[in-house]
């Protein structure tokens, strides 16, 4: 049955003079009264700036909007609210020294009798949401102290205070487990039953097939597709997004398609059991953790990790990210030294930890935080490509502006990021901004470098790129390290799998025996190995 659209957006094109591209080119789309209507395309097709005009945040050139039949100047995000449609970004905005109810709370702040905000009640209106969505958070913690996939339930919270009759969701599960994924689409499912209407942007074409009704298409900052998700299918989709001329291998091309889908799904499994790659022999290891521990407070979040990895290889490191991820990040960057334990570097321990010293020893750094970590969005593409370089762009420490120039272009030009190089970092697409970090990172030095959820928010040709990059890695004889609660993405891409549960390696898996099911024991911490000094591992 065809619902009648209440919103309709007619011919809204969006130009950007700094850097020549039409972001949006005469894009039309409607939205139905209690729809989940999924929005697709790759990275850097229009999708987001199609809803920053939508939401309030950027004014589109030429275009307009409807909201049950008549035309509304949407300028700003109050504007947005006042016709009930709010946005909840890829990454959501926060104060770090905040405490959750607080950053739920700005811009709708309850007043006592002498004018004051009055705290009790805020918190208590944000636990009464949570529990009504069945969100577990804490509303006095500290935001800086949550992990990424908690930020977007906070940021979730947070619009739904608002009362939304529009909710648009910018890659909300990127940062999910899977029982974290579940939760989301059964609050989807719930608004949906209350008439609230939901844009979702995604690249995980699983989640099309599974909570949308409809789904719309963009490439090149157009409008290729909308239908029924009942009437498409999944490599349908995938193909209207990449187009019939995209160059994917055909190992590579299974593999995106099936992350972006469902890649535990029946029929993916063929991924998973490619035959077992050789390591290399005769090398001495390259990275070494020795009985690394990190505490907070009293609590050990990093408890006596053991491994040992050679050059050569991709050590794939897998588990839920609030059982040590994060913080394995933490150390293999420099950005945080363990409490106990030590760090060695080619059979030497590492005295000084910084992301800078450690990139200047070899280990380069993709975070999961490409906004927060990975990059400058103020400054520009070439800015950002120089950051932590380079002794042989300057003379007597002024930059050679013709040599930065030439620098730039060359990793512009291999890593085909799109746009122009003196443009802010903050107007790329996320895809754009992966391929930033990734060719800067990887234009020095490299014995190891450290991939964290470098799929987050990519489409599959970026992820194609991501994938190929790390395999030529380790061809070449660097050690890439794979942190990801993406088991599939591990499975398909690592040689061994060490799993974390509780801040401890619960196991580490070889080829013959890594399974999604086993490493889904250790996770779960339903079996668990004692891992030696060495990296080994014992029954326990």
């Amino acid at each position: 049955m065809t619902q009648t659209p209440w919103l309709q957006l007619r011919g809204i094109t969006t130009y950007f003079a700094e850097n020549n591209v039409t972001a949006n080119d005469a894009v039309d789309l409607d939205i139905a009264c209690g729809s989940v209507h999924a929005l697709v395309g790759e990275n850097g097709a229009g999708k987001s700036t199609l809803m920053h005009v939508l939401s309030g945040y950027i004014s589109a050139g030429a275009g307009r909007i409807e909201v049950d039949g008549k035309p509304v100047q949407i300028r700003s995000p109050a504007d947005a609210l006042a016709h009930g449609i709010v946005m909840v970004h890829q990454h959501p905005p926060y104060v770090p020294g905040f405490r959750v109810w607080e950053n739920i709370v700005l811009g709708m702040e309850r007043t006592g009798r002498a004018g004051l905000l009055d705290r009790r009640a805020a918190a208590d209106m944000v636990t009464a949401c949570a529990s009504r969505y069945g969100i577990s958070v804490d509303p006095h913690a500290r935001m800086n102290r949550l992990a990424a996939s908690q930020i977007h339930f906070v940021a979730l919270l947070g619009a739904l205070l608002r009362g939304p009759r529009l909710l648009i969701l910018d890659e909300p599960t990127a940062p999910c487990t899977e029982p974290e994924v579940a939760l989301m689409f059964a609050l989807l499912r719930s608004l949906q039953a209350q008439g609230t209407s939901i844009i979702l942007i995604t690249h995980k074409l699983g989640e099309v097939m599974q909570v949308a009704d409809r789904v719309t298409v963009m490439r090149n900052g157009a409008v290729v597709a909308t239908t029924a998700v009942a009437e498409t299918t999944a490599p349908r989709i995938a193909e209207l997004m990449i187009g019939e001329d995209c160059q994917i291998g055909d190992f590579d091309r299974r593999l995106v398609q099936a992350l972006a889908g469902d890649g535990h799904a029946a029929g993916a499994t063929g991924l998973h059991s490619r035959p077992p790659r050789a390591l290399p022999t005769g090398r001495d290891s390259t990275l070494e953790l020795h009985k690394v521990s990190v505490y907070v407070g009293a609590l050990a979040v990093l408890d006596n990790i053991n491994i040992t990895a050679q050059a050569g290889e991709v050590l794939g490191v897998t588990g839920i990210r609030e059982n040590g991820l994060e913080f394995l990040e933490d150390v293999l960057s420099g950005s945080i030294a363990p409490d106990r334990g030590v760090v060695l570097l080619d059979g030497k321990p590492v005295k000084r930890y910084s992301p800078r010293h450690f990139r200047h020893i070899g280990i380069s750094y993709i975070p999961t935080d490409r906004i927060l970590r990975g990059a400058s969005m103020d400054s520009t593409v070439a800015e950002n490509l120089i950051l932590l370089q380079r002794k042989e762009l300057q003379t007597g420490g002024v930059l050679r502006r013709k040599d930065i120039t030439a620098f730039t272009e060359e990793l512009k030009r291999r890593y085909g990021i799109t746009g122009v190089l003196h443009q802010p970092m903050k107007r790329l697409s996320g895809g754009n901004i992966q391929k930033v970090i990734l060719s800067r990172e990887l234009s020095g030095l490299r014995k190891v470098v450290v991939f964290s959820e470098p799929s987050w928010g990519l489409d599959l040709r970026s992820r194609d790129l991501m994938y190929s990059e790390m395999r030529a890695l380790r061809d070449e004889g660097a050690l890439v390290v794979l942190i990801s609660a993406d088991i599939d993405e591990v499975l398909s891409l690592a040689d061994r799998i060490a799993v974390m549960y509780r801040g401890r390696i619960a196991g580490i898996l070889e080829a013959e025996d890594r399974t999604r099911e086993r490493i889904g024991e250790f996770m779960l911490g339903f079996q668990e190995h004692n891992i030696t000094a060495a990296g080994e591992r014992t029954n326990g």
